[in-house]
């Protein structure tokens, strides 16, 4: 990197530290922000000289990129991150990318598991967990749409938790359950992560889950 940038880019990289950091204070992390500052860097870094990006500012960048669903700039940050630099959990992170562009729920949750037995950074370990609360929240918005009644084996299985931890955040949001069996919003009322009247490619994501989830519930008849 030109001596001129390098004031520059520690700065960049000093705030982007500061939202990690953050995050132990306000218990959230700002990936708006965290995207843009990485964005930044990648731009600085390149325009300097030939020496790309840090594998693991990468590999938070297309974190925070696929937890706000910028899945086209994700898959055209992948194609131009130098093969070299495809480190630091970069590919097991595409690997989640590649299941959410498919819809395909149990696979992202197995690429998450795959990320998390790696020696991640601390950063790339903390944003990899704010994908996983994603997913898992764009899910469970997407099941109170779907679903008056749903057993809580399936809901653990489509939230990615042990069946303890699923009870929990059916509590979290008001869900009643009664025996083996959830109702989302039984109440009348929505959930916090539930979000506004989906879209076409929210429907049709829906129906990816249906099928998900249908395919969970025969699992659980035959294990019966």
């Amino acid at each position: 990197m030109a001596t001129h940038a390098q004031p520059i880019a520690a700065r960049i990289e000093q705030q982007i530290n500061d939202i990690f950091n953050s995050r132990q204070v306000n218990g959230s992390l700002d990936v708006d922000q965290l995207v843009g500052l990485c964005e930044e860097l990648e731009l600085l870094t390149w325009s300097s000289g030939p020496t790309p990006m840090h594998a693991s500012l990468y590999a938070i960048f297309l974190a925070g990129l696929l937890t706000l669903r910028e899945l086209n700039r994700a898959k055209y940050l992948w194609k131009r991150i130098p093969n070299g630099s495809k480190t630091d959990g970069l590919p097991e992170i595409w690997a989640v990318g590649q299941a959410l562009w498919k819809r395909e729920i149990g696979q992202a949750y197995a690429a998450i598991a795959a990320l998390e037995g790696l020696p991640l950074p601390v950063h790339v370990q903390t944003i990899v967990a704010t994908l996983k609360a994603s997913i898992r929240e764009c899910n469970a918005s997407l099941l109170s749409r779907a679903y008056t009644s749903v057993s809580t084996s399936v809901v653990a299985q489509a939230l990615g938790l042990t069946l303890e931890d699923a009870l929990k955040f059916c509590a979290s949001q008001h869900w009643d359950v009664k025996g083996d069996f959830a109702f989302p919003n039984s109440d009348g009322q929505r959930a916090s992560v539930v979000a506004p009247t989906p879209s076409l490619p929210d429907l049709d994501q829906l129906h990816k889950l249906s099928s998900y989830i249908l395919h969970l519930e025969a699992q659980t008849s035959l294990k019966i």
